[in-house]
Parts: structure tokens; C-alpha cells; sequence
């Protein structure tokens, strides 16, 4: 279960330093000695409060951590960054959607399949988190949207967002991330990975970008990438829009529906 900071101690705590601070503070009345004492008394008493409260700080640092390690993996995936998702996972790590894979080849394979749809995104919603000393077993609930793609609009280049195929069904669905991880050297990273699909719908597929309303891009142009922040003019918008009318795909202008 979840840790509750135990707020009697931290309270007894706080009125114990009040009162050796407030006897350090009558103008020097206290004998030296006295006054040496409660200084002692101060900081053995600081010490012990902090040596109570560490394990449950140090949990509550690993949830946040282990959180956002996998949302930095969600967010290099959908942006194409294959560096930012390869870095969810140590060098040795396997991960498997049926097939064991490395992390380099899942990362490729990944970034291959993502760029045969026109639009995609990975959320991770709710955490299960066990952590054992240097290794935590983790499942993580995930709810994804997968937008057919038209690969005929496409010209060669770089993946894109692409145009989406209204004659197909775009895909939502959501499964579960069942991992664990291992922290070295205060760092938490994944080591297994099995992903388990618990459902999947088909809904009706709309085109956005040839509206103009496309501002993303699966690169660093897109704009969380942009520090500092500034304000996007609708300059910016329109121009961004017309660039998205334009998909490119590594495999060339025309080429089949995968």
C-alpha cells in the first residue's frame, strides 16, 4: 500500500525544535553549558526526524521518478525521437509485443511501424508500482489512438504526419506495460517490458491537416521542443498547417498502404 508521512512524529518534531530554539533564545540567560546541551539536543533531535522521514520521502522520489521515465519514453515515440525513447530502457533491456526484441531493434521497429500511420499518441494513465530495494516491478495502463494513413499523398523525406485514409477506421486502444526496472546508479530505467492488449475500437477517421490545423511535427520543430516558449502568431499556424499538407515518408511518394 501506499506510504502515509506519519504527521504525529513530524509534529512532535516540530515542537520539540520549537522549544530548544525558544530556550536558546532567552538573551543569553542559559548557562554555557546549558546552552551546549540544548544545541545538541537540536540537532540529535534534527537528525532523528530526518532519519524517519527518508524512507518515505526516498519511495515517494522513485514513484516520481519511475512516472516520469515513462512518460519520456510515451512522448520520444510519438515525436519520432528515437534517442529520448531509447532512454526509458538500459542497454540490455528486452522488450516484447509478442516477439523478444532488443532495445535498439524495438526502438527501430517502433519508429518504422508509428510512421505508417497518419497521426498516433500514447498516453499512460494509471501506475501499479512495487519497488524492492534497487528493482521495482511496474505496470503501467496505456490508451492509444492509431489514425489510418494515406500513403499515396506522401512525398519522400523524413516520416510526418501524414493524411489520414477516411475510408479506413482509425484505431483506439488500450493495454498495459508490464516491466521491470532497476535502478543504477540513482537512476530508474526499464529492463523487461511485456506489453499485454486488453481492448481495441474502431471509430470513424476525419482529416485535419488539410483544414491547417496540423501543428505538430515528429521532430524538434515541433513546438514542446521550443525553449524558451513564445507565443505561436497565426502566421506561424498558417504555415505549419500548409507544411503538414504536405506528408513525407521515408519509403517515397506513392508507396503502398502498409
Amino acid at each position: 500500500m501506499f506510504p502515509k508521512l506519519n504527521t504525529a512524529r513530524v509534529s512532535v518534531g516540530i515542537a520539540t525544535v520549537a522549544a530548544v530554539v525558544g530556550l536558546l533564545s532567552l538573551d543569553g540567560k542559559a548557562p554555557q553549558a546549558q546552552q551546549e546541551l540544548s544545541a545538541a539536543a537540536l540537532a540529535s533531535n534534527i537528525q532523528m526526524r530526518l532519519a524517519s522521514l527518508d524512507p518515505e520521502v526516498r519511495y515517494l522520489r522513485d514513484r516520481r521518478d519511475i512516472f516520469d521515465v515513462a512518460k519520456r519514453y510515451t512522448r520520444g515515440a510519438d515525436r519520432h525521437d528515437k534517442e529520448l525513447a531509447r532512454s526509458a530502457f538500459w542497454p540490455e533491456a528486452t522488450i516484447s509485443f509478442g516477439t523478444p526484441m532488443s532495445r535498439d531493434e524495438y526502438i527501430d521497429w517502433e519508429e518504422r511501424e508509428l510512421a505508417g500511420y497518419a497521426a498516433h499518441q500514447h498516453h499512460v494513465t494509471g501506475q501499479t508500482i512495487e519497488i524492492d530495494g534497487d528493482t521495482a516491478h511496474v505496470e503501467s495502463y496505456l490508451i492509444y489512438f492509431l489514425v489510418p494513413r494515406d500513403r499515396t499523398a506522401d512525398v519522400a523525406g523524413p516520416a510526418s504526419l501524414g493524411r489520414a485514409l477516411t475510408s479506413e477506421k482509425t484505431r483506439l486502444g488500450s493495454g498495459r506495460y508490464i516491466e521491470r526496472w532497476e535502478r543504477r546508479n540513482d537512476e530508474w530505467r526499464i529492463l523487461v517490458r511485456e506489453y499485454v492488449e486488453d481492448l481495441a475500437l474502431l471509430g470513424d477517421t476525419v482529416e485535419l491537416c488539410s483544414e491547417g490545423r496540423c501543428l505538430a511535427s515528429w521532430d524538434r520543430e515541433d513546438p514542446s521542443y521550443w525553449r524558451p516558449l513564445e507565443h505561436i502568431s497565426p502566421e506561424q499556424r498558417r504555415a505549419r498547417g500548409d507544411a503538414n499538407r504536405q506528408p513525407r515518408h521515408p519509403d517515397g511518394p506513392g508507396a503502398a498502404q502498409r
